[in-house]
């Protein structure tokens, strides 16, 4: 496959988690942002960027001890990630080199992905019809997460300066958008809140835990808290 780059998107601010990064919840003794990069790695991205915002000084701790291990990994702060996904995104994108052809887009907090969903919706871009800018995985009709988005895309998100998202764009360009329906729910699956957790553990037998010291918080190991805002 061409090569291709990655924005894994990790500046929220994880207030339903109790205000903190969701993407260091641990599967086994793996974060969850970790686990991503490595995925990424394994399908053959040439350069991933991570978006940082609200626990950057956190998640720095974390990404650059793996610099030698993935050299292709950089990151992006998005200085005002309260303004939104697109926000984030169009940081993300800038980090990225011009000439990439295909940028996969993903969440820092899916824990079920695997490299084959990676490598699926790489699949599906490759073999898109003339003229589709953007491959979404679906998942009972839900849009998922990795998709991979185009040049067209990419220059409306960037010069929009964070004004237009994924979205936004799909709406607009509806006849250039693909979508990968899938027989599961690991594209559609990623952490909120605590019942998020309860719920995996339940459901899908993988059980998520938080470090110790719990990065943005005081307690350790076990499930998340519960929330100190009932939105965010």
């Amino acid at each position: 496959m061409d090569p291709f780059g990655a924005v894994v998107m990790a500046a929220g601010a994880g207030r339903r988690m109790g205000v903190r990064p969701k993407s260091l919840l641990l599967r086994g003794d793996e974060p969850l942002l970790l686990r991503q990069i490595r995925l990424l790695s394994l399908a053959g991205a040439s350069a991933v960027v991570v978006v940082l915002g609200h626990h950057q000084e956190a998640l720095r701790a974390v990404l650059q001890p793996t610099q030698a291990r993935f050299p292709q990994l950089r990151w992006a702060v998005n200085p005002a990630p309260d303004d939104g996904p697109a926000s984030s995104l169009c940081h993300g994108l800038a980090a990225l080199p011009p000439s990439l052809q295909a940028i996969v887009v993903t969440l820092g907090d899916q824990p079920l992905l695997e490299a084959d969903d990676f490598r699926a919706v790489l699949q599906a871009w490759h073999a898109r019809a003339s003229g589709i800018d953007l491959v979404v995985p679906s998942y009972q009709g839900q849009p998922g997460h990795p998709l991979v988005l185009g040049a067209s895309v990419r220059a409306a998100i960037e010069h929009g300066r964070g004004a237009t998202g994924v979205r936004e764009w799909r709406r607009a360009h509806a006849g250039e958008v693909q979508t990968l329906t899938l027989d599961h729910g690991r594209c559609t699956t990623d952490i909120d809140t605590p019942d998020d957790v309860a719920r995996l553990a339940r459901e899908q037998g993988v059980a998520l835990r938080w470090p110790t010291p719990v990065p943005g918080g005081g307690l350790g190991g076990g499930a998340p808290p519960p929330p100190r805002q009932p939105q965010g």
